[in-house]
């Protein structure tokens, strides 16, 4: 078998590397012959090339980044810059022999079916102005959400003198000295952005939404109870990815609990009172302006934005003192930042920008609209941190597209030789690990080696429940998501095959997040290593926890909770299933 990757990012490396692997996993296999195309001079992806300084890898642990079978010491830092993300990358295809197979400055420019031949697909590709043409069996495409910027259409914008999209941005110096910068957009790449603005050598910074963010930490919070801080760590508190137990979360969930609204209505009261108790307001972790509108504010249908240095600059001109607040604050709080009397401005949307290059907002009817209505805002500088769209335009028409996936968002019905990896994005968590599971179970898949077919159906539980006229429809709740992937291979360990595995493996399993290593304990890609990181790593990340924002919180309350409606609704099952055996037979 021939398969093409295109992309040389991390969806792109792990599926060359499975690809590659394959026939020591799969007895009676023999060696996939893969080639992966990157149009770039070095592999990395968006994380080489759309990045800027002081960047981390998407706000996600280390502990959930990084492949299952390439791990860095237990004492590493949690969290990675992109240049250290990159460099891991390049010594991950150093050790699994990946370069060979990898075509650098290689542009695909077509993918056709290909008629002449068994083989299905013909890729054609650019290098040095040269055109060439390789015959496969299945294509993988890993070209990856963030490639083409998406450029917002605001009348007017010409009249800046100067417009960046945050892809361009690089670092503070594009700020020049004395500017006032406007930045379009508050995800965590514009939070990011706000803050080295506020940092810099500036005048003035605003930040423009358009329907609110909620601003999670990326760590379980660093309480002070009755005024006492909390006992200093080396390594601080456990990231909230790797925080959660999945057991009666994910896995031993009935079907009905799995598929009711329950789990999102716990996890999005959890964010929301947390973020109040410690902080004073629902709307973010100290975030008192800015808070997503109603009817959409709810866990199920936001991406949590873990860039939160900017919110005390955002929050300095807003928070409000009250008895109750004041009372809290004496139980609970996290410390208050000191901005040393420096703000970033929050305003709506923009309508339009003047000829004379003043910025004229959106009425969005709230207390931002009313304050930027007092004040004259003329940028100097407007970054754009507005996101993606994605392109396929190297694939002929008859071919579908990412959004017509509608098999776990890999492959669509009927064209199981073409799959996207790396194509849908986690409400709080990562894509490089997701993406690992989507390889695996599209090459077992390809390779007739699952347990069943996968159906486009049972897709609701880790779906996130964006409305329709969203610009990223392709939202999943990473826990859910990992563990149906894992499911549909047949990767899930029981509870019977974990505890022969010792005592420390069980409690990893049951009580630490959905980490990839706890589907290699078993299935079609089992790992000897695996034991040893759910012993070591996973063990990690549950002991690092704190006691109230973690072990209770986290794991005590949602599994006595899960646990007991799942324990009711197994039994009734049982019951029910056994009347209805019993009332047939006695009517057959």
């Amino acid at each position: 078998m021939r398969v093409a990757v295109i992309g040389g990012g991390p969806s792109g490396l792990t599926t060359l590397k499975h690809l590659l692997t394959a026939h020591n996993f799969f007895p009676g296999i023999d060696p996939i012959e893969a080639r992966l195309f990157e149009s770039e001079d070095s592999i990395g992806g968006t994380f080489r090339y759309r990045t800027y300084e002081n960047a981390e890898v998407g706000l996600c642990s280390l502990a959930m980044l990084h492949y299952t079978d390439f791990r860095y010491p237990i004492e590493a830092p949690d969290f990675l810059s992109t240049k250290e993300y990159c460099n891991y990358l390049v010594t991950y295809c150093k050790k699994f022999n990946l370069f060979p197979q990898i075509q650098l400055n290689t542009r695909v420019i077509r993918v056709q079916r290909n008629d002449e031949n068994d083989t299905k697909h013909i890729i054609h590709t650019l290098r040095a102005g040269e055109v060439s043409r390789w015959a496969c069996d299945a294509v993988a495409i890993c070209s990856g959400l963030h490639v083409i910027p998406n450029i917002p259409d605001i009348p007017g914008l010409s009249n800046v003198p100067l417009t960046l999209h945050s892809s361009e941005f690089k670092n503070t110096q594009q700020l020049g000295t004395e500017k006032n910068i406007l930045i379009l957009g508050s995800g965590e790449t514009g939070m990011d952005i706000a803050y080295l603005a506020i940092k810099a050598k500036t005048r003035s910074v605003t930040l423009s939404h358009r329907d609110g963010f909620f601003c999670a930490p990326k760590r379980a919070p660093e309480t002070y109870f009755f005024g006492i801080a909390p006992s200093s760590t080396s390594r601080g508190n456990v990231p909230y990815d790797v925080g959660a137990a999945s057991l009666f979360d994910t896995s031993y969930v009935h079907p009905i609990l799995r598929n009711s609204f329950l789990p999102w209505e716990y996890y999005d009261r959890f964010a929301k009172y947390t973020t109040w108790l410690v902080s004073g307001t629902k709307a973010g972790l100290d975030q008192w302006i800015g808070e997503i509108s109603p009817e959409r504010f709810h866990a199920s249908k936001i991406f949590f934005n873990k860039s939160t240095k900017a919110v005390p600059y955002i929050s300095a001109q807003y928070r409000r003192s009250s008895i109750i607040n004041s009372l809290r604050s004496f139980v609970t709080h996290v410390p208050i930042i000191d901005t040393k009397g420096k703000k970033i401005d929050l305003a709506p949307w923009p309508r339009k920008i003047k000829e004379n290059g003043v910025v004229e907002f959106i009425e969005n009817g709230r207390s931002e609209a009313d304050f930027m209505r007092k004040k004259i805002c003329k940028p100097d500088i407007v970054i754009l941190a507005t996101g993606y769209k994605q392109c396929f335009s190297f694939l002929d028409d008859d071919y579908p597209r990412a959004s017509e996936a509608n098999i776990r968002s890999i492959w669509k019905e009927g064209y199981k030789t073409v799959s996207f990896i790396g194509f849908v994005r986690p409400s709080f968590g990562a894509i490089p690990p997701l993406a690992e599971l989507q390889a695996q179970l599209w090459i077992a898949m390809l390779l007739n080696r699952i347990p069943s077919p996968v159906l486009p159906i049972d897709t609701a539980h880790y779906r996130l429940q964006t409305p329709r006229d969203s610009r990223i429809s392709y939202g999943v709740d990473h826990e859910s998501y990992a563990y149906q992937l894992a499911l549909d291979m047949g990767a899930t360990a029981s509870f019977t095959q974990v505890i022969l595995l010792g005592w420390k493996t069980m409690l990893s399993w049951a009580l630490g997040a959905n980490i990839n290593a706890k589907f290699r304990l078993v299935g079609p890609w089992k790992w000897s290593g695996a034991k040893e990181v759910m012993e070591g790593e996973v063990w990690d990340t549950i002991t690092r926890r704190r006691f109230f924002f973690g072990h209770v919180t986290l794991s005590l309350l949602p599994i006595l909770l899960f646990g007991s409606l799942n324990t009711i609704l197994f039994v009734f099952t049982i019951i029910y299933e056994g009347l209805e055996r019993l009332f047939y037979r006695i009517r057959g």
